[in-house]
């Protein structure tokens, strides 16, 4: 096996309604001081990339820059548990902010 299951951490949003979140911020600790530009879709990828080292992101997550040179970004207000929010600066992936 490749680790332990972690059970899905419950969330109650602003409107009482669950958020339910599988991931969480430390399983994407590994897309700081990358090249927003440089990541992969899960989809876009091929076994070529795989072997060549590159970083894909696991299969319906997606990269928001919430943050870009330190302007907020307009993010929408409905919850998408596979929204990776970063913060960036001159494209470099600098923090990573929430999951969702």
């Amino acid at each position: 096996m490749t680790g332990t299951f972690k059970p899905p951490k419950k969330i109650i949003g602003n409107y009482g309604n669950a958020m339910i979140s599988y991931k969480t911020v430390d399983d994407f600790m590994y897309l700081l001081n990358r090249d927003i530009h440089s990541i992969i879709m899960f989809e876009d990828s091929t076994d070529e990339l795989k072997e060549q080292g590159e970083i894909i992101l696991p299969r319906h997550y997606h990269i928001f820059a919430g943050t870009k040179d330190g302007e907020l970004q307009f993010k929408s207000y409905e919850y998408d548990q596979y929204r990776i929010v970063v913060s960036t600066y001159k494209d470099i992936i600098m923090s990573i902010d929430s999951i969702g």
